[in-house]
């Protein structure tokens, strides 16, 4: 129940958060002809961004790992917990190794304009949808070390 209840979860967050950036886009919320007038300094700093972003997700799943043979994170860890932490995680890392191919891609390959506009569309949802997961992680993790903390 648990298990079936965190997929649950976990797809509704993603659907929702790729649905909320294609909605930026629809309604010109996040407009690609500005984004294209910034050249490569947007590919640049979305790169920086997915890489930090994928690093510090990578840091809380360690330190998701360095606690588990705490009692408490390890029944939380056996009873399928904590699994949309980690999952989310992965999602997370995900989306942002897809920002970081989609920005090498417009940097180093010369595309036609359509083409463009799809790389900053994939680039830009992918950047959001790793913001997403990584808040979601952060607010996990948080919970996690307020746990270890109180005993």
């Amino acid at each position: 129940m648990i298990k079936r209840r965190n997929w649950i979860k976990l797809i509704i967050v993603l659907l929702l958060s790729i649905a909320g950036a294609i909605m930026l886009f629809l309604f010109s919320v996040i407009d690609i002809v500005k984004i294209r007038d910034l050249g490569s300094d947007f590919q640049y700093n979305a790169i920086s961004t997915s890489a930090i972003i994928g690093g510090f997700l990578f840091t809380g799943i360690s330190i998701l790992i360095s606690a588990i043979d705490k009692d408490r994170i390890k029944r939380l860890w056996e009873n399928n917990y904590l699994d949309n932490l980690y999952r989310a995680a992965f999602v997370g890392m995900i989306s942002n190794v897809i920002t970081i191919i989609a920005a090498i891609t417009d940097i180093c390959i010369n595309v036609p304009e359509k083409i463009e506009n799809i790389l900053f569309c994939v680039e830009t949802t992918g950047l959001i949808v790793g913001i997403v997961f990584f808040s979601w992680c952060i607010k996990k993790l948080i919970s996690i070390i307020s746990k270890l903390k109180s005993r």
